[in-house]
């Protein structure tokens, strides 16, 4: 039982938050795997306990089951704080690691302690608390795995979930959820990578393949142009990888997926995919073997593929093929769009869109539409069509007036019969000042450092480093992507001591102070 003080502690914390979600952790495992939920995106605040409540003892023979957090908004990374913990000591143990899979780096800060029982080091004992954890990791999440032996139980843990600004989290404008997939516009291959389950929690039914639902995902949508046979290849670039899939459809949406028509959740590393060797599977549990049947489809039809990395950490990539009778398209609109896209100019607080079509065939306008959640969209503006033409026609308009995180643009071209076609969706991430911040990880640290900051566009910088000499000892260019950039840090040459960091981009600087020990 816990003490009188104990409860009268988690009665007011329980009455202060009476509208916290409240997670409990699972005790068992789905489908013979060790995940026992399914990830969860929510920024909370919210509760997590062990599986006994908060006033309740944890179970014991809790074999190494976990459960994924991660962030709701973009820009945002989880943080835990334990209000309460106490386990079986040298036996029991609570493992956080940093990122959405059961193999994600464990964060050993303390008061994590090392132990010689099976080689863990995790949260065991009567702890002090308030303490806590932050998540590092692009994905912006954190895992939590816990061990019981069949024994002795113990009272658990209390814990708050939330999300706190951090550079180089999810942007929430990758193809990592279904409202930002990417339309496959023809059979040719596809190389691509992912850094996380995005801020959406998507696919997962908590019985059945995809069982926790997302790890590392890239989402895809494609339409038959031709009847056929299609077969689909995940070729990892390293074979140690450990690539699922999941594919919905015919004609699903985002918010209405159903249950997915094929599916793999096998434990094997290497190639995996649809193939014509696996006759009448179309899905499959941890056991199987990486592959299920063709698909059969008809000219018209559009799917949705998620294609999940089980491995712990963004893995080196894949490549996508297609194969079968069956030929692919992407065409929306009844015109021609050759591109799409959005971009945020800072020093204007305005984001820019622009299109081309390479031809038109009785377009009357295009309405833009914008949406800060994905699912409810607004016109912002209507954009004059060329009619028909068959020669290339650029637009271009400018919001002024866009919404802080994410905002999410569409067209809607309308015919001069009055029938409307939506685009895809494009999608931006603007950051208040709170999220402009430079993270240093590990800090302090012996060596090597990952430098992780947030640019809105591709463009050169300068890392500065200076000592409290003053002395410059690195001012070396970086190349930066939209969205979360990371770079290594080498001091294992110079001495120990404070450094002061500089990354110097083309709206302004960002600052930090570095210890080597």
């Amino acid at each position: 039982m816990k003490s009188l003080k104990n409860i009268l502690l988690l009665s007011t914390l329980v009455t202060a938050n009476l509208s916290f979600a409240q997670y409990t952790h699972p005790t068992t495992g789905i489908q013979g795997e060790f995940v026992g939920a399914c990830l969860v995106a929510d920024c909370g605040p919210s509760t997590y306990t062990d599986n006994g409540g908060i006033f309740g003892n944890y179970s014991t023979g809790i074999n190494q089951i976990y459960r994924t957090f991660c962030p709701s908004i973009a820009g945002n990374c989880m943080q835990v704080t334990f209000t309460s913990f106490n386990v079986e000591a040298g036996w029991d143990f609570l493992l956080v690691k940093n990122g959405p899979t059961q193999n994600s780096p464990d964060i050993l800060t303390p008061p994590n302690s090392p132990t010689v029982y099976g080689g863990i080091s995790g949260l065991h004992g009567n702890l002090a608390t308030p303490f806590g954890f932050t998540s590092t990791d692009p994905s912006g999440c954190l895992t939590f795995r816990f061990y019981s032996d069949g024994s002795v139980s113990a009272p658990g843990w209390v814990a708050t979930l939330s999300c706190v600004p951090c550079a180089g989290g999810p942007t929430g404008t990758e193809n990592n959820d279904c409202i930002t997939l990417t339309p496959i516009c023809s059979s040719a291959n596809i190389t691509s990578n992912a850094t996380g389950p995005g801020i959406a929690a998507e696919g997962c039914t908590g019985s059945t393949c995809p069982a926790g639902g997302e790890n590392h995902t890239n989402w895809y949508s494609f339409t038959a142009q031709t009847s056929g046979t299609l077969d689909i290849l995940i070729n990892p670039d390293d074979n140690n990888d450990d690539y699922d899939y999941a594919i919905y459809g015919p004609n699903v949406t985002c918010s209405s997926l159903g249950s997915p028509i094929r599916c793999s959740d096998a434990a094997v590393t290497g190639n995996t995919g649809l193939t014509n060797v696996s006759p009448n599977q179309f899905t499959e549990d941890v056991n199987g073997d990486g592959f299920t049947e063709t698909m059969t489809v008809t000219a018209g039809e559009t799917y949705f593929l998620v294609v999940d990395e089980w491995s712990p950490n963004a893995g080196s990539g894949y490549t996508l093929s297609f194969g079968g009778t069956a030929s692919l398209d992407c065409t929306i609109l009844p015109v021609d769009l050759k591109e799409f896209n959005a971009n945020y100019e800072p020093e204007f607080h305005a984001v820019t869109l622009d299109w081309i079509t390479e031809s038109e065939r009785k377009c009357d306008y295009f309405d833009v539409e914008r949406s800060t959640d994905g699912v409810n969209f607004e016109v912002i503006e209507k954009v004059k069509g060329s009619g028909t033409t068959h020669t290339e026609t650029q637009y271009f308009m400018a919001d002024n007036d866009p919404e802080l995180g994410v905002n999410y643009y569409r067209l809607n071209q309308w015919d001069e019969d009055g029938n409307g076609h939506y685009s895809d969706v494009v999608s931006v991430n603007i950051l208040s000042d709170e999220f402009d911040i430079l993270s240093l990880f590990p800090n302090p640290t012996t060596g090597i450092t990952e430098v992780i900051f947030n640019s809105y566009k591709k463009e050169d910088v300068l890392l500065n480093v200076v000592g409290l000499d003053g002395k410059v000892i690195v001012n070396t260019p970086l190349s930066t992507v939209p969205g979360g950039n990371r770079f290594n840090l080498d001091l294992s040459g110079h001495g120990n001591g404070v450094y002061l960091i500089t990354i110097k981009t083309g709206e302004k600087s960002y600052h930090s102070k570095l210890i080597k020990n």
